[in-house]
């Protein structure tokens, strides 16, 4: 079964095809040198005990926290998108999440508002609701990932930086490997959102 191409949302003035090369590239990639943020560091009860750099692991026993969000259209499609071949994790994975580290002194909320406007040009998002939130192992290490979902009601403007294609797609397609590499997270996401 192949998938259906769905009007994809070009970055900036660029258009890219919605499949990715065939090379498969690494998991993870160094990220470029850049300041570093200072994010929280919690215990096993999401509890905030310590802060340090995103880039650095957690202390012992210690974990970080992510905030992402699903996006919807109005007709119960997914927001997908491709992430660039420059990004540090997962490069040029096909993904649901928009999101990214919480930042210290920010709550789930507030951080993955700000991955909505960072990555899609989302300056809100009205009714943006707290879905779920699990302990997850990433490529960096254990943390919490606090998923939220929102029903877009406008296009995204996607950063060519962080998004290399994105469109809205039947969230079966997404499971069923119309889109691949990705990432294991947006798949959980999609099944648990979307799925009976």
């Amino acid at each position: 079964m192949s998938a259906q191409t769905p009007e994809p949302y070009a970055p900036g003035a660029r258009t890219s095809s919605a499949r990715p090369s065939p090379a498969l590239p690494p998991l993870e990639r160094p990220s470029p040198a850049r300041p570093s943020e200072r994010v929280d560091y919690v215990d096993p009860r999401d509890r905030v005990v310590a802060q340090g750099g995103r880039s650095g692991g957690a202390p012992d026993g210690l974990l970080k926290r992510y905030a992402a969000t699903v996006c919807a259209d109005r007709a119960g499609r997914v927001l997908l998108y491709r992430r660039t071949s420059s990004t540090p994790v997962y490069p040029d994975h096909y993904d649901v999440l928009i999101g990214g580290a919480v930042r210290t002194g920010e709550d789930y909320r507030a951080a993955a508002l700000r991955e909505l406007r960072e990555e899609l040009g989302w300056a809100d998002a009205p009714g943006l609701a707290e879905a779920y939130r699990i302990r997850v192992d990433d490529p960096h290490g254990a943390a919490f990932l606090t998923v939220h979902r929102w029903t877009a009601d406008r296009p995204p403007r996607p950063d060519p930086r962080e998004v290399a294609w994105c469109g809205f797609v039947a969230p079966l397609t997404v499971v069923t490997g119309g889109y691949t590499p990705l990432v294991p997270a947006g798949a959980e996401a999609v099944r648990r959102l979307f799925l009976p």
